[in-house]
């Protein structure tokens, strides 16, 4: 079955992750952004939701959401627990979200969320930095960078 991915957050943060999205992957017509607006209510969101969801009843959805806990995450959770169409992730960094809309025909949906998940924890870094005598002592060289 082909997949859509709705990306919903507070704010513009969905119109925003879709536009960083375009800029990198190119547009994609598989991927739709929720936003939900302070002007919006959480019944409106939800109106929202699955009017995309019945608009595309051909499709499973795989929802990426800002964050745990939130409005748009819990509206989808009860969206997902009666349809099997659906499955919700949240908090997932554009690194994963772009590596899934790049292999989403090529698993399940079941495996897609969880390749978000950990594709998630693999591009979530701390730069460590290096002591600069040591990288100078002959421990890293110039040519040592990419």
């Amino acid at each position: 079955m082909m997949k859509k991915v709705i990306i919903t957050g507070h704010g513009n943060y969905a119109t925003g992750l879709k536009s960083s999205l375009d800029l990198l992957a190119g547009s994609n017509e598989d991927v739709i952004a929720i936003d939900f607006p302070a002007e919006l209510n959480e019944q409106g969101l939800m109106k929202r939701m699955m009017d995309t969801v019945e608009t595309f009843s051909d499709f499973e959805f795989l929802f990426i959401c800002d964050i745990l806990g939130g409005t748009p995450y819990k509206n989808a959770a009860v969206l997902a627990n009666t349809n099997h169409r659906l499955e919700v992730v949240a908090g997932c960094n554009l690194g994963s979200i772009l590596e899934g809309i790049l292999q989403k025909d090529m698993m399940s949906l079941d495996e897609l969320a969880e390749a978000m998940v950990n594709s998630s924890r693999k591009y979530t870094v701390k730069f460590e930095r290096i002591i600069e005598s040591a990288a100078f002592d002959g421990g890293i060289t110039e040519e040592d960078g990419i």
